[in-house]
């Protein structure tokens, strides 16, 4: 579903393709693409990528006549929705670049395995990750990756494909498109909103996504603990599963439900529980650090309160040398999509070195 910044070995026997050429970058593919037959054939090497509108040729001179024509070499398509430190993001609809939206996703079939190409691409928006040198006096940019959403997911699904080009991973960059596509859906907005990405993940979109949700967490929850410490509060949050009940008040920082942290970041409730069980940071609650009245085992199949220890996340964000300023940026966004929730205007409390 997801391929982000892993490495990955090419498997020359199942690619049509073996090379491709993006701008001045030559680099292996990792797998087929059903480019047509009578335009790339079993035999080719390299395919020649337009680097600004995915156009492909086989010929190296078909292509650069193209590159000196091309529509969108001086600004990408669509709208720009987000702006911040040479790194933008634009919002493509595919009902009004059809050809486009076809030709990224039959470049991006050459980097995803469980993922089909859809011809009909109108009832996606694709979100392209863009670079521009603030040094370059041409301005020229670079696609750096993608992800892509439909426009009516019944799943509320944020995110159906996301993809960091091979010769940009290990940069960090697919943690910023998957923190855009979460400020995005309007969970802000609509807490009914709350969804995730497309499922099932595949092996290499689970390991990047878990390792997202882990820093998303860990940030949320240390935020709250620097928060909690200027006004004297404990360093523990109480944190319960969800009540068939009602919906209680909550009275403090130091008290929430998992459905509360999801609340907070964006994330659905099963995918908030398995983080806080990676991260190793739960502990079944005594009674007295539940609140008044909820009893453990008190009902059959009444959710089992845990309390998470917010110093063992910072130390977990310590050791893992998490960065504890969001790399979504809310002054970022343009078109009123600026965030309400957690991540607004916080100070940096961890290293910048991960980027």
């Amino acid at each position: 579903m997801a391929a982000d910044d892993s490495s990955f070995q090419a498997k020359p026997s199942t690619r049509n393709v073996q090379h491709v050429v993006l701008g001045n970058l030559r680099f292996q593919t990792w797998y087929q693409s059903i480019y047509p037959e009578d335009l790339v054939t079993k035999e080719t090497d390299t395919l020649y990528v337009c680097r600004w509108c995915f156009r492909y040729a086989c010929d190296i001179n078909a292509h650069a006549r193209h590159t000196k024509l091309c529509p969108h070499r001086t600004t990408p398509p669509g709208t720009k929705v987000y702006d911040h430190g040479g790194y933008s993001v634009w919002e493509v609809d595919g009902a009004d670049y059809k050809l486009f939206g076809q030709n990224l996703s039959l470049f991006a079939k050459l980097f995803l395995d469980h993922k089909s190409v859809f011809f009909d691409v109108l009832s996606f928006l694709y979100y392209l990750l863009v670079f521009t040198d603030p040094n370059d006096v041409h301005k020229s940019y670079h696609i750096l990756g993608f992800f892509s959403k439909e426009k009516l997911s019944w799943d509320a699904n944020n995110l159906a494909c996301i993809l960091i080009f091979p010769p940009y991973q290990r940069k960090q960059l697919g943690k910023l498109l998957m923190g855009v596509s979460y400020r995005l859906s309007g969970w802000e907005r609509d807490s009914s909103l709350i969804g995730g990405p497309e499922r099932p993940l595949s092996e290499m979109g689970q390991k990047s996504y878990s390792r997202f949700w882990e820093e998303r967490i860990a940030r949320h929850l240390v935020l709250l603990d620097s928060n909690a410490s200027a006004t004297g509060e404990s360093e523990d949050a109480k944190t319960q599963k969800p009540s068939t009940k009602g919906s209680r008040k909550k009275n403090s920082h130091d008290i929430m439900t998992v459905q509360e942290i999801g609340q907070a970041t964006g994330m659905l409730t099963e995918d908030v529980i398995a983080t806080l069980r990676a991260l190793g940071v739960i502990e079944p609650a005594t009674p007295s650090k539940t609140r008044k009245g909820t009893h453990s085992g008190s009902r059959e199949n009444e959710p089992v309160p845990v309390v998470v220890k917010r110093s063992r996340v910072l130390d977990w964000a310590k050791s893992s040398n998490v960065n504890l300023r969001d790399p979504v940026r809310d002054e970022g966004f343009l078109r009123n999509y600026s965030s309400t929730g957690e991540d607004r205007n916080t100070e940096p409390l961890g290293s910048d070195d991960d980027e």
